[in-house]
């Protein structure tokens, strides 16, 4: 037996005929390209969406940071100002330099001692992650060197390491800070 032929539909504006079955063909190819090209165009958007938001939360990231360091930048100018706002901490550091025989003073032994906690407080927030190492030691390890050596400050301190080891570690690493630099004349020290 002989199954009937299916009638043929035509679409006339485009003179196209064909059979129902091959028209189900038709709109099923044609179903499947415009999904995969709504698909595809999904994808690109997804795509787009995740690089802008990586891109914002770089942008986002980098003035958290910037906003760190100048808070990190700040904090340590006003350390180093305090070394020369402070009336006994400047009286000090004029001195140090060539230790001064008035730094032998009974009157200036606090000072020294002051002089003294404010290094070891430097030494403290470095250790801390607060302020760079190198920036530290730029900027307060000529004077500290110059305190532990100088037997004129000294004197009325008892400057065992055991009493005073935040302030011998600062001094430590200051001189091995100044090795680096030796060796590495393009030295710039950076927050």
């Amino acid at each position: 037996m002989k199954t009937p032929l299916s009638p043929i539909f035509c679409f006339e504006y485009f003179n196209v005929c064909y059979r129902l079955s091959e028209w189900l063909i038709m709109w099923q190819i044609f179903a499947i390209v415009l999904t995969s090209v709504v698909g595809i165009i999904g994808v690109i958007k997804v795509y787009s969406e995740l690089q802008r938001i990586k891109d914002q939360r770089a942008k986002e990231s980098a003035a958290i940071e910037l906003a760190a360091k100048l808070k990190r930048t700040e904090f340590f100018l006003s350390q180093h100002r305090r070394l020369f706002d402070d009336q006994k901490l400047f009286e000090v550091l004029c001195l140090l330099d060539s230790d001064d025989w008035k730094l032998a003073e009974r009157a200036m032994w606090d000072s020294n001692r002051k002089f003294l906690t404010f290094i070891e407080e430097i030494e403290l927030l470095v250790g801390a992650g607060q302020i760079n190492s190198d920036v530290a030691q730029y900027m307060f390890g000529y004077y500290a060197c110059c305190a532990r050596n100088g037997p004129n400050f000294n004197a009325g301190i008892n400057s065992r390491e055991s009493y005073w080891r935040l302030f011998n570690r600062f001094c430590d690493s200051h001189e091995e800070f100044q090795r680096r630099i030796e060796d590495d004349k393009t030295f710039l020290p950076r927050l």
